[in-house]
């Protein structure tokens, strides 16, 4: 477990480093991922760490979100390029594109603003320092036997399976969403497993094909909001109309009915 864990300590120290001094492109995805991990393994596998996880869980999440209100307008940029770029030049009907670039630009840029702040704060430096701390004495015993870890693991196995058949009966955007999650922490507890039990690579499998087309769900409700939005702004101004931002918000539709249907047939 230990090993995990300083696995992502490190990502978020070279994401750290590189949102300060050399962004590539997939540092805002990478660091954001590291939180997840470590919130995950807090999460199913807290009653090894003697009361210690409840803080630092609220406080990556915390961090998490700031990561997360600018990889959203990324991932919505890149899928609304790509729905353009397939979609046939007469349906495209006024700036589609130079509005859609510049919504995004004016929710992200100050989404970056204050992840900078944020950067520069104690709350940040103080979370950092306890990073620290769990890599140099982690408060979980290192020689965990595959036998204690089996348990948690499977236990959050279980819940996400619960959790995605309920959502799925229902067709419940948040419900979803939710289970999206659980799939994610029973994927993530199975990785840290790995080296343990060569079943876990199966488990992983599994969790991660049901994570990514939650995911892919999820994208498409945020996705499908801002269309709505987008749409009415333009059909109120001069020299735009809503028609393109329609096509794209059922191009969006369509997707979220092929990752239920995706989603239904691993059940």
């Amino acid at each position: 477990m230990t090993d995990y864990l300083n696995a992502q300590i490190g990502q978020l120290e070279n994401g750290d480093s590189e949102l300060r001094h050399g962004e590539t492109p997939d540092t805002i995805h990478d660091t954001r991922v590291a939180t997840r991990r470590f919130r995950s393994t807090l999460r199913v596998f807290g009653k090894f760490f003697d009361g210690a996880a409840g803080d630092l869980d609220r406080e990556l999440k915390w961090y998490a979100g700031l990561l997360g209100d600018v990889r959203d307008c990324q991932v919505q940029g890149r899928r609304f390029d790509e729905a353009l770029d397939a979609m046939p030049e007469e349906l495209i009907l006024g700036p589609v594109r130079a509005r859609i670039h510049s919504d995004l630009r004016a929710i992200e840029l100050p989404a970056r603003t204050r992840l900078s702040e944020a950067m520069d704060s104690d709350r940040y430096h103080r979370l950092q320092e306890v990073l620290r701390r769990w890599r140099e004495e982690p408060p979980v015993d290192p020689a965990l036997s595959a036998a204690a870890l089996r348990k948690p693991a499977r236990r959050a196995q279980r819940k996400a399976d619960r959790r995605l058949v309920a959502a799925l009966d229902s067709g419940d955007d948040v419900l979803l969403h939710k289970a999206r999650k659980a799939a994610k922490r029973a994927r993530y507890a199975a990785e840290l497993r790995k080296p343990l039990d060569k079943r876990a690579k199966r488990t992983i499998k599994h969790y991660k094909r049901i994570q990514s087309l939650l995911g892919d769900h999820q994208d498409t409700v945020v996705a499908t909001g801002a269309l709505r939005q987008m749409a009415l702004t333009a059909g109120t101004t001069v020299g735009e109309n809503g028609f393109s931002y329609g096509m794209l918000y059922a191009r969006e539709q369509q997707i979220a009915r092929r990752c239920r249907q995706g989603a239904l047939q691993l059940v």
